[in-house]
């Protein structure tokens, strides 16, 4: 499977949203202890599985510059468990966007969006586990908290 460029996901993220984001591209993923959100995608019409596992800080500064909550908002969002409806539809939606240009082979269709890894099973959670292909960004977001972006399949 193709895997994504930092300029296709930063240009992508930063028409989306209305503020520059910069996505550079890692040879390695750095563990953090930061809460982790994952997207699991299929790929049409290989049926594939993909997963993106990126920061909750990164998703939300995506998800709140998209509805309009400044940093500080969406910090005291993310605080609440579960995080509130507003900032989780939105993340669903950066998610479902992201679909367009987190793989440049086919079609990639969200299939869900969970919080808690041990949610994810079967293709999804060998993507995770053990990726074939495996993309890491560090991603910046003009006046938001930056954070982690992956994409396993």
């Amino acid at each position: 499977m193709s895997e994504p460029t930092p300029y296709a996901l930063s240009k992508h993220f930063t028409n989306l949203i209305g503020r520059k984001v910069t996505f550079a591209q890692m040879t390695s993923a750095l563990e953090t202890k930061a809460k982790q959100v994952y997207g699991i995608y299929t790929v049409f019409p290989m049926r594939a599985t993909l997963v993106v596992k990126a920061d909750l800080a990164l998703m939300g500064s995506f998800a709140g510059a998209l509805v309009g909550l400044p940093d500080a908002e969406v910090k005291q969002h993310l605080a609440t468990n579960p995080i509130e409806e507003l900032l989780r539809d939105a993340i669903y939606e950066v998610f479902n966007v992201a679909a367009a240009v987190i793989t440049t082979e086919g079609r990639a269709t969200l299939t869900a969006m969970v919080t808690d890894q041990l949610l994810i099973r079967g293709a999804a959670e060998k993507a995770l586990s053990t990726p074939l292909h495996r993309s890491y960004f560090n991603v910046a977001v003009e006046g938001y908290q930056g954070g982690r972006f992956n994409v396993l399949s």
